[in-house]
């Protein structure tokens, strides 16, 4: 009885120093994990108190961090003037028209897309989704010479077609990954029973797969959305002032003369928050977007 008690003694202490041990690490990757994620929103925390100070106090070195805060950064920016040659909030409206068309575009040609790569009697389809995939890795600044000439022969310069129609091709490769990995974890007998009830492909995508991907779509719409708002390269080269972008505007307040940082600041914050915002509201729909049948 007493070498019973003794062996089940040393068999608790050996099983508690492993697991006191893996608490330990756990609690250190957490602490460093909050300490990376307190250093990322430090950039963030700058900007968005710079862009309430006043312009002679936002350019002082070292920076300071009492003042009166004032709203006349977010004004400059908003309404034009002082040397700005668009207010933001016609370019907001030029980005928000831009990112919403690419990015129905980019879903309404992922989706078939990706339901056609993920077929059982398609043969080519693992080839072509590594070829769509390898395109991803195809650096967009290659591409702007050759768009910018051809958009030049057909007058597209300065429109919103000449942004919504690379956006939403340079959005493809990721979003028609992301769907063909959802559509995989489907049960493809589904599929077949409903074609043994007559339903064809299109009925099928529409009435079965569609609604089972709704997550994943709206995480591929996101995502879409994002790199669209924030692309600076093409709007720079293909607009001018019909369909320049936010992020272009951003470059108005550098100049010969100096950095306006608080103007400078307050755009980046305005041009910021609608992606924040939309990202925080819909994290979740993302997180299981991009984690449908990672588990089974």
């Amino acid at each position: 009885m007493t070498m019973t008690m003794r062996l089940s003694g040393k068999r608790s202490a050996a099983t508690t120093k492993p697991r006191s041990h893996t608490s330990l690490v756990g609690r250190a990757g957490r602490a460093v994990l909050w300490v990376w994620i307190v250093a990322s929103l430090v950039p963030l925390l700058f900007i968005v108190v710079t862009a309430f100070k006043p312009e002679n106090i936002a350019k002082s070195i070292p920076p300071r961090w009492l003042f009166h805060p004032t709203l006349g950064n977010f004004k400059h920016v908003l309404v034009g003037g002082g040397g700005l040659s668009q207010g933001f909030d016609e370019l907001l409206t030029h980005s928000l028209i831009v990112t919403a068309a690419s990015t129905i575009l980019s879903v309404a040609v992922s989706v078939p897309a990706a339901y056609a790569m993920s077929l059982k009697g398609f043969r080519p389809r693992k080839a072509l989704s590594s070829w769509v995939l390898s395109t991803y890795m195809f650096p967009p600044i290659v591409a702007v010479i050759p768009v910018f000439i051809f958009a030049g022969n057909l007058n597209l310069i300065d429109t919103y077609w000449v942004l919504i129609v690379p956006y939403a091709a340079f959005n493809l490769p990721i979003s028609v990954w992301i769907l063909r990995a959802a559509i995989l974890q489907i049960p493809y007998e589904v599929q077949e029973s409903a074609m043994v009830d007559g339903a064809n492909r299109w009925v099928i995508l529409r009435r079965i797969v569609g609604p089972l991907l709704g997550p994943t779509i709206a995480t591929a719409a996101i995502l879409s959305a994002i790199l669209s708002w924030n692309e600076y390269l093409f709007a720079l080269s293909l607009t001018r002032t019909a369909a320049k972008t936010a992020p272009v505007g951003e470059q108005e307040f550098t100049g010969m003369f100096g950095t306006q940082w608080g103007s400078l600041t307050a755009g980046a914050a305005v041009i910021i928050a609608p992606i924040l915002i939309m990202t925080l509201v819909l994290r979740r729909r993302i997180v299981s977007g991009l984690t449908l049948g990672a588990v089974k």
